[in-house]
């Protein structure tokens, strides 16, 4: 019995907190406009970044992942610190199935904010299409700690939970889901899988302790 919605880890990207646009956020201080002159440096700079970040959502949009890759190296060649850049990146390199390369950058991203857990979030993701369950759920533990309420992060860790046998764990993570709200089909089948995968592990433990008390008392009786 497989996991509903196994094979479609990499939808969870598509609604990952790092499908923001390119923000500002990851301008450097003191890119504000300081001159009226339009043929200034600086300005042509600034120019220049605005219309790569556009190309970037662009992108995005229509699921260009090879262009996004490409829009992205661009950025991060004059921003190499941009943290929401190189999880737009790893995000692509992710869905062309580069895994190792999107963990480099997320890597580097957690470097440089340790304390916020999109990129946690998406190299648990990561290490989870490499089938690293174990590795996955260091990372999605931390984008929960970070971030309680990161529903994407506990379906996903329920997931590596369920292919790593942990029934019980990803009976618990499938119904926080449900109590955050936001569970949905696909979740409440999963419950339902893994409840039944459960009744039938404690009815076999079950029948191996009759068999095995049944035993007993046969010995005992042989022994008067």
């Amino acid at each position: 019995m497989k996991l509903t919605g196994a094979k479609k880890v990499l939808s969870f990207l598509k609604r990952s907190s790092s499908s923001s646009k390119v923000h500002s956020e990851d301008q450097q201080p003191g890119s504000a406009t300081e001159s009226s002159d339009r043929r200034s440096p600086r300005k042509s700079l600034l120019r220049h970044l605005k219309i790569t970040k556009f190309q970037i959502n662009y992108a995005k949009d229509f699921g260009n992942e090879k262009q996004v890759v490409h829009y992205c190296t661009k950025y991060l060649d004059d921003f190499p610190t941009s943290y929401s850049t190189l999880c737009n990146r790893a995000e692509a390199y992710c869905k062309l199935k580069k895994y190792s390369r999107a963990i480099d950058d997320l890597s580097s991203a957690i470097l440089l904010k340790p304390q916020r857990s999109t990129a946690w979030y998406l190299r648990g993701i990561a290490k989870g299409l490499k089938k690293s369950y174990a590795d996955a759920l260091y990372d999605l533990n931390k984008a929960i700690m970070f971030d309680p309420n990161n529903c994407l992060a506990l379906k996903c860790r329920a997931y590596c939970h369920y292919m790593l046998e942990s029934y019980e764990e990803a009976l618990c993570d499938l119904k926080l889901v449900i109590i955050s709200g936001c569970g949905d089909e696909a979740t409440y089948i999963n419950k339902t899988n893994i409840m039944r995968i459960l009744k039938d592990s404690t009815n076999k433990d079950l029948e191996v302790e009759s068999k095995n008390g049944g035993n007993d008392i046969k010995g005992k009786g042989k022994a008067l």
